[in-house]
């Protein structure tokens, strides 16, 4: 049985692989989410202000996750980072929710 060496540019270029959407789909969610909360701040109550908050600071750390598994050097996919990304986006949706049924 032959063992193949990984090369060290063909796992970066792999990380960047995934990261890259995510980062994109990141930047989808990130940028609305700030600016209507810039935007609609003065038309509602506490409760969605603070939910609009904490929902752009989860997306925000989303979106720096997704950064650091192309950034980070690894040996191997960093796969715990990937399930953070889609936590960040379980939770975002999540608290839109809340938010709307205030």
């Amino acid at each position: 049985m032959i063992r193949q060496a990984s090369h060290p540019a063909g796992i970066a270029l792999l990380r960047w692989k995934l990261a890259t959407p995510l980062i994109g789909l990141s930047l989808l969610m990130v940028v609305p989410a700030v600016f209507g909360t810039v935007t609609s701040w003065s038309f509602y109550g506490v409760g969605c202000r603070v939910l609009s908050v904490v929902i752009c600071l989860v997306l925000t750390a989303q979106l720096a996750v997704a950064v650091s598994i192309g950034v980070r050097p690894s040996r191997d996919v960093p796969w715990t980072r990937v399930r953070l990304v889609i936590l960040g986006i379980l939770l975002a949706c999540g608290l839109a929710r809340i938010r709307y049924e205030l």
